[in-house]
């Protein structure tokens, strides 16, 4: 067994995948993928549920990045408050509606708000919600495909979340 050969495989991956990061935010790589870096596999998951869900999820931009803010804001993420409130924004969501997310209030917005609710509920329970509550949801416009969006968008923002939290990412300039 050689384990250079994974170790150098390894980083010459992080590289080509913090290469391919910096192409989409103008040459910079944020903090988190940094931080993601420390263990390639982390890095690689993260970057390819990102990728899935940007080009595959249902969810609209806007709606994914609330998601994602009130998985940020559960976790306690500074650094990921930021990015979601910022991406959020870039979407043309309200800043009123950033903002009451951030104090932990649900947005006014219909549609918003049963997202946030759901990612609620999905993080409060595990994902253990009774039958009648899924019932509530679909009939408010969150189907299981929904729901099963939200659940991926929580578990990809958690493993940033707590990387970030555990590493006390720097909040990158453009995101404060």
């Amino acid at each position: 067994m050689c384990l250079n050969g994974g170790a150098m495989s390894d980083k010459t991956e992080t590289r080509t995948i913090l290469s391919k990061v910096a192409e989409q935010f103008d040459g910079a790589v944020p903090n988190v993928y940094r931080t993601l870096a420390q263990h390639p596999a982390a890095l690689d998951a993260f970057v390819q549920v990102e990728n899935i869900l940007e080009h595959r999820g249902n969810l609209a931009a806007a709606e994914q990045a609330l998601v994602a803010l009130e998985v940020a804001v559960t976790n306690g993420c500074r650094y990921c408050q930021g990015v979601f409130a910022h991406e959020a924004r870039n979407s043309s969501v309200a800043s009123h509606c950033v903002e009451r997310m951030l104090a932990g209030e649900l947005p006014l917005d219909p549609r918003f708000r049963v997202l946030v609710e759901a990612t609620r509920r999905v993080l409060e329970t595990r994902g253990h919600l009774g039958r009648a509550e899924m019932l509530l949801f679909r009939d408010r416009g969150v189907s299981l495909e929904d729901l099963l969006e939200i659940t991926t968008i929580i578990a990809a923002y958690t493993l940033a979340t707590y990387a970030n939290n555990l590493s006390n990412t720097r909040v990158d300039p453009e995101f404060r």
